[in-house]
């Protein structure tokens, strides 16, 4: 009778175990937006660049199954806000956002850069020198948009993505453009007729890159995330795959 007692005790513990565990893609969604190096559309159709190539790597050290979905930045970023078990990146980690989400990270540092266009002669020491300009663009929920927003910048042209904004500066339609540092040096690249034209006016600000999970992401998770991306950190994977792509 003890040995059924007994037997009877561990089932139930293992029954307990497996219910207090987390499956590594537990309704987990993933999401990015096209934007260069991190994420981008590459030649054979499939999604490649830094920030995919990390992702990509975790959820093959954990077993992770969900698939990378792409959509403009703001759905994304409401997305995240609103809902449990999302991830979003590339994302930057700041002050204000500090309590809104989980982090894990970074994946990447980077420069915000004002750009103008070689014809237009800029003399921007200060960002109260940029507020003197007549239109500076950025895209709708963009993380540098709400930092100039909160330094009282009235002159910001909103649009829905940053290729828009370049197109605008091309055309002389905007005087600047908030850009990220390693985002723009990878847009020339493959643009070679706006080197030269494209050039750097002002960098105000130095930010890191994150993995960010929403926050009522069941913690299990963003624990798992975390260590497997230590372990590849303390492994060289993640600055291997930084230097492939930056």
């Amino acid at each position: 009778m003890k040995g059924f007692f007994l037997v009877a005790a561990i089932l139930l513990m293992s029954v307990s175990f497996l219910k207090s565990g987390v499956s590594s893609d537990e309704e987990l969604r993933i999401i990015t937006e096209i934007t260069q190096p991190a994420a981008m559309v590459l030649d054979n159709g499939e999604l490649g660049g830094f920030g995919v190539d990390i992702v990509e790597a975790i959820k093959k050290e954990i077993g992770c199954n969900a698939v990378i979905e792409v959509m403009p930045w703001a759905r994304g970023y409401k997305y995240l806000k609103e809902n449990p078990n999302i991830m979003l990146f590339p994302t930057t980690r700041t002050f204000e956002r500090e309590k809104l989400f989980h982090w894990v990270g970074p994946i990447a540092q980077h420069d915000w850069v004002f750009y103008g266009h070689v014809d237009k002669k800029h003399n921007i020491k200060t960002l109260d020198d940029a507020k003197k300009v007549s239109g500076i663009g950025v895209y709708r929920d963009d993380v540098r948009a709400h930092f100039l927003e909160s330094k009282g910048f009235t002159n910001l042209e909103v649009v829905n993505d940053q290729r828009t904004n370049f197109r605008k500066l091309e055309r002389n339609r905007i005087d600047l453009v908030v850009v990220s540092s390693i985002g723009i040096e990878d847009y020339l690249k493959k643009n070679q007729h706006l080197k030269g034209i494209f050039v750097p006016v002002f960098t105000f600000r130095r930010v890191e890159l994150y993995l960010a999970f929403s926050q009522k992401t069941n913690l299990e998770i963003v624990h798992q995330w975390d260590k497997a991306f230590r372990r590849l950190k303390n492994k060289g994977v993640i600055k291997r795959i930084q230097q492939k792509w930056m």
